[in-house]
């Protein structure tokens, strides 16, 4: 089997603990969601380019993992060195660049035009198409609600833009809740103006904006059953470590909130975005 084979069709499974099922977007061969993206736009481009991407962390292991040596890959200064190392490992180059990943997606802009390379960085591509499938891959759970961890909304993006397609076809009858998870200064929540530097550093990968609003994708607010959701019970949030010790700290985030969420009834669903690197 080749290794494209295995992307996509991951399983689900329903947790009694926390009341909802997981999509088990970890299983995926770099161990992110960010695979099913990578590999659309490198079939787009095609495996002879030199792509550069800016990155928290996982978006970069994926492009790392299926590109090797032709990956370069900016990070900010608060990735955690374990996803440094990983990338590396992998073959691709990486430059530490940037306090946060708003600067670090400047840096990568530039250096992708003076070299001609291909920057597949959100909002450089539409990334949300690779995460498309992950809808279809939900229609026979039937869901109601779906949480979503995001720094910048691409793959809840996706994700609504799947369900409204099958409900285009008339391939399902009712579209859920897309709910996008998100650390509380996100600038699509609020609930405070800042965020402890420790968190910084545990949730880096949602915290992609840093102080700006560069890298939101305003477009997925566009779709009338979606909404951003977040808790400033941050210590709370990390005591689900003990649980589910193998996860990134931001599927922690939606789980938590997918728990605490008021007044819902149904099917939920959380996408486990990847592993905790």
């Amino acid at each position: 089997m080749e290794k494209e084979d295995k992307v996509g069709n991951t399983p689900i499974i329903y947790n009694e603990q926390l009341g909802c099922f997981l999509k088990l977007e970890c299983r995926n061969p770099s161990g992110s969601h960010k695979d099913r993206e990578t590999l659309k736009i490198i079939k787009l481009f095609g495996k002879k380019k030199h792509f550069i991407i800016a990155s928290s962390g996982n978006a970069g292991i994926s492009l790392a993992y299926w590109m090797q040596e032709k990956a370069t890959v900016i990070v900010p200064e608060i990735t955690p060195k374990p996803k440094i190392e990983k990338i590396k490992r992998y073959g691709a180059k990486v430059v530490v660049n940037g306090r946060y990943y708003s600067e670090t997606y400047k840096i990568a802009e530039e250096i992708a035009r003076s070299h001609g390379w291909i920057d597949i960085s959100p909002r450089r591509v539409e990334r949300w198409r690779g995460d498309v499938e992950i809808s279809y891959e939900l229609k026979n759970l039937n869901p109601d609600y779906i949480f979503v961890p995001s720094g910048n909304h691409t793959l809840a993006r996706g994700i609504a833009q799947g369900f409204k397609e099958m409900l285009e076809r008339s391939m399902i009858k009712n579209l859920p809740k897309v709910v996008s998870c998100t650390l509380p200064d996100h600038p699509f929540t609020k609930l405070t103006a800042s965020v402890k530097e420790k968190y910084k550093q545990i949730f880096n990968s949602i915290y992609t904006y840093g102080e700006e609003e560069t890298s939101m994708e305003r477009e997925f607010l566009q779709f009338p059953f979606v909404k951003t959701e977040s808790t400033i019970k941050l210590r709370e949030v990390l005591e689900l470590s003990s649980i589910f010790p193998e996860y990134d700290p931001a599927v922690w985030l939606a789980m938590y909130v997918s728990k605490e969420a008021k007044n819902i009834e149904g099917r939920k669903v959380v996408i486990v975005t990847g592993v905790k690197r």
